[in-house]
């Protein structure tokens, strides 16, 4: 079953992705020890996933927040283009040129301003959704690396999850490999309602049904009732 996820997007309500105001902001000044695993990052001008309004973050922008002088009340600054930019400055001084810290910058950098408020529809099996949702999924990596957030990183495996329903035809799913179609519905179900039981048993019965099982009266009922709690205004 095709859908369309429609997310509302402003840096205001991505306040889990944003450092600056946050409780634990006193972490910014740990550094988190390097690995060596593999990083992705967004800052490459050759990217054919990044649209021609993407903004790149360069080598002589790095060395001009380098260089730049953040005062100490930087975040009771109204001006909020001055106040990212100090706050870009800080993370630089902070963690160093590294890889992750170019990648919070760039993806920043082209958010909407705080107050506008931006509507992405989201297309399963389309090209620019999934490649919009791998930008995020790149920034959130590199957020967790840096401050790694129980929020964050919740944030980070819904952006997974949201790439794994765009990437794969459902319809033919549910006919070629229905476990699979079960498991990602039941993921789509619990990001949508919470771990609930009438979830569980709505899809593994499901599950049953799409395997050609039989259910007993009792089954049919507890199906049915899943079902009117999770869509009460649907009819059966």
């Amino acid at each position: 079953m095709k859908s369309i996820f429609i997310l509302f997007i402003s840096l205001l309500c991505l306040s889990v992705f944003y450092s600056c105001g946050d409780t634990e902001d006193a972490d910014i000044l740990k550094p988190i020890a390097e690995t060596e695993t593999e990083v992705n990052i967004l800052a490459n001008p050759a990217d054919e996933t990044l649209d021609e309004t993407w903004i790149v973050l360069t080598d002589e922008y790095v060395a001009e927040l380098m260089e730049l002088e953040i005062p100490p009340d930087f975040l009771e600054i109204k001006d909020l283009d001055l106040r990212e930019k100090y706050h870009h400055a800080l993370i630089l001084k902070q963690f160093g040129d590294i890889p992750q810290v170019r990648t919070v910058i760039e993806y920043e950098m082209n958010q909407p301003n705080v107050n506008t408020l931006r509507r992405v529809v989201l297309t399963p099996l389309d090209k620019e959704s999934i490649a919009y949702v791998e930008r995020q999924i790149i920034y959130l990596e590199a957020k967790v690396f840096l401050w790694p957030f129980e929020g964050t990183k919740e944030a980070l495996e819904g952006a997974k999850r949201t790439k794994r329903h765009l990437s794969v035809d459902m319809d033919k799913l549910r006919t070629e490999d229905p476990e699979l179609y079960v498991e990602i519905e039941r993921e789509g179900l619990i990001e949508t309602f919470g771990d609930i039981p009438e979830v569980h048993t709505y899809t593994e019965l499901m599950l049953k049904i799409l395997l050609g099982e039989p259910l007993t009266d009792a089954e049919r009922r507890a199906y049915l009732k899943a079902m009117n709690h999770l869509w009460p205004d649907r009819k059966q």
